[in-house]
Order: structure tokens, then sequence, then C-alpha cells
């Protein structure tokens, strides 16, 4: 099945040059002491479906969240001005106008006063203000991530997901010689139905590849349940590591392929134990499972990674090359499928900040926990593809 390249959200983030920060007035629950400094890297705020990597963490106020003004305004393409003897930040794009002024809770939305519930300030030379009264003047649209404890900004309307529901139940393993019509004719179902219930139409097969047969189809006479050695992970109770508006490559069976880098630098070659996924640099990645967090941090190859044990305590999965992660995840934090755990990036291959030996993507291994065995998660993230968080 040749897989297409995701692409609902094409908009790609650029490089953080700030000089001042913006914030958002959002009502939470959580206080400031979960955003305590770290040695790890932390994003609060996405932007059109990236995370985005600040030099100032989001500050807590008030019941409120401020964030970074130069962001929103590079990725949004307003324009950013400051007034020292005034010490007025403006923000403009197109027909509005916001302008701010630290330690004062008037503000002005296209001349127009305005009352802000809590006044912007300076921390580290730069200017955070409240980004739901800045956003919202603008249009844009702002949530809140209460699990994540992330800022979701969207600068533009987000096209609703029209990526097809398909019937899971029935996965069909292609075998050799396998065509549509065989496979139709075997099953009493048509290609047609074949073809409508697989997400890229199904118009090529080859050899171990995955078809999902439609609800009118036999039972699978290759069935995928016997393909693979833990068919309780074909389960809806697990998702596929990114949402359905992210945009990643095609991905492929990488796993044992040889890897020549070794923290030795012995030349030894090594084998690979995951699946790669090739994504821009901050695309959000979320626990396929529940589980439960058993390792975190630096790790010589993987980089800033994540272990997590399944809730069965049966398996382990393991998210790794990551660029930062939401705030408030340790060892011990509870995860739900579809929990946002961090976003992809380049780091591995090092000491701790190595970073850029690769091009971006996410490493997923899995493990079975009894002995440390990997185990190819190829299939199964065939299987969860077809269940993306929205």
């Amino acid at each position: 099945m040749t897989r297409c390249v995701h692409t609902n959200s094409p908009r790609l983030i650029s490089r953080l040059l700030g000089a001042f920060l913006l914030v958002t007035s959002f009502t939470i629950t959580h206080s400031m002491d979960a955003h305590a400094q770290t040695s790890r890297p932390v994003i609060s705020m996405m932007i059109d479906g990236k995370g985005v990597l600040s030099d100032v963490q989001p500050l807590h106020q008030n019941g409120r969240i401020l964030v970074p003004i130069r962001l929103l305004a590079e990725h949004s393409g307003a324009d950013v001005s400051y007034d020292p003897d005034t010490r007025q930040v403006t923000l403009r794009d197109g027909a509005h106008q916001v302008a701010v002024f630290p330690e004062s809770r008037v503000g002005y939305v296209n001349g127009s006063r305005k009352k802000l519930d809590t006044a912007p300030v300076v921390r580290n030379r730069r200017t955070l203000v409240p980004i739901r009264f800045v956003s919202e003047s603008l249009g844009y649209e702002v949530t809140w991530d209460q699990r994540a404890k992330v800022a979701k900004i969207w600068t533009k309307p987000v096209a609703e997901n029209e990526r097809k529901r398909l019937e899971r139940g029935n996965p069909y393993f292609v075998q050799a010689g396998d065509t549509l019509e065989t496979i139709a004719k075997r099953h009493g179902t048509s290609v047609s139905a074949i073809q409508g219930n697989n997400a890229d139409d199904a118009g090529y097969l080859l050899t171990g590849q995955l078809l999902f047969l439609p609800g009118n189809a036999k039972k699978a006479v290759n069935p995928l349940s016997a393909a693979v050695d833990h068919s309780v992970l074909l389960s809806e109770r697990y998702v596929f590591p990114f949402d359905s508006k992210s945009e990643y490559q095609p991905f492929g069976d990488s796993f044992g392929f040889g890897r020549e880098w070794t923290e030795s630098n012995s030349g030894t070659v090594r084998s690979h134990e995951g699946i790669d996924i090739m994504a821009p640099q901050g695309t959000p990645v979320y626990s396929v499972g529940d589980g439960v967090i058993n390792r975190i941090g630096w790790n010589t190859y993987g980089g800033w990674r994540v272990n997590i044990t399944d809730e069965n305590g049966k398996y382990r999965m393991y998210y790794a090359h990551l660029t930062a992660y939401p705030p408030d995840l340790k060892v011990g934090s509870t995860v739900r499928p579809g929990q946002l755990i961090g976003f992809v990036g380049t780091t591995g291959y090092g000491p701790p900040g190595t970073d850029g030996m690769f091009p971006s993507h996410l490493h997923f291994g899995l493990y079975r926990t009894a002995d440390d065995r990997a185990i190819n998660p190829y299939y199964y993230l065939q299987y969860w593809e077809n269940n993306k968080v929205d």
C-alpha cells in the first residue's frame, strides 16, 4: 500500500529569533512551580500545529499564562514594534493593531481603550503579555491543553479533517501473488469496497502490506493477528503517535537495519531497534496508549526521549530524538492514549545537547518488559495509523 504524505497543516515553524515575548490570557488551575526551571527543554506553546521553543518560559500570573509575542508575530506575518520612550509594544496584523504596556492593565485594540485581566511584565529583558487578549484581538484561535499544560494558537482557520473513518476490525495481511481482485473474490466483497476502506485507496499491493477489509467482507483468510506475536496491541485502545493534522512522510520497515554510529565510535554496526517516521521539527508526539513514564531525559543514542511502560506492564514504548517536552512530565507520571508527551526533533548521537546529526524524525521503539527484547513495531504502527488524535 503506497502511503501519501500527510499535509493537512503544511505551515512550517521558522527559527525562533525573538526580542519580545507575548502572553496568553488563559484561565488555568495549576501553579507556577509547575514551570520551574529544569535541565530538560520544555515547550509550553504551539503555533499552527508545531511546538515553539522560547528562551523564556511562559509565566503564570493571576490565573493567566503569559507567552512570547515576537514568536506569534513571526509565525503569523504580523509586525511587532517597541517604543522605548513610552514602553509601548505594538502588534500589527493587516487591519488590526494591538498595543500593550508593561506593568499596565490598559491596552488598545485598533485605537479603542481596553482593560486587560493581567498586566504585561518584563522577564530577562523580554516583554511578556496576555496572549488570549492579543491573539483574540487579532482573530486567532487559542485553546489550552489542560493535561499537557500547553497553549495552542492557530493564526489561520483550521481546515476540517476529511480523512476516512475506516473499519479496522478485519485487517488482511497481503501475501505474495495477491491482487485486489483475488482478495475481493475470496472474501465476498468488491475491489471498490476494499479501496474505499483504505486510506490510500489500495491502488498498489506489496507483499506484507496491511489492508482493512470492509464490513461486508468475510473474516480475513490471512489476518494480521496471525502474522504478529502480540495481537493484544491490535486494539482500539492504542493511537498513532502523530495527530490527524500532522505532516509526516510515509514510513517503511527500518527495524533491524544497521546503524554505524556508536557511543564508542568503534565503527561497530548495531541493529536499529525501532521505526523512524520523518516529520518536521516541532511536530507534536502523543502517547500511543495508557502507561506510566519509567524514564525521561537524555540518552546518548536517543537524545531527549521518553520511556513509557504500558498499563498492563508487558510492554515499553520508546519515543526518541525529541526537541522538547510539555511541562510536568516526570518519572512516575501516568499518561493516557493521545496525551501530548513531546515534540519531534534531531537530538541524540552524543552528549547532552547534541543536535542536528540527522534529519528531524520520531524514533518509535517497542520492547517486551519481561526480557527487554525489542519488538518490530512496524505493523502495529500501520494499524494504529488509522486511529489518530483529532
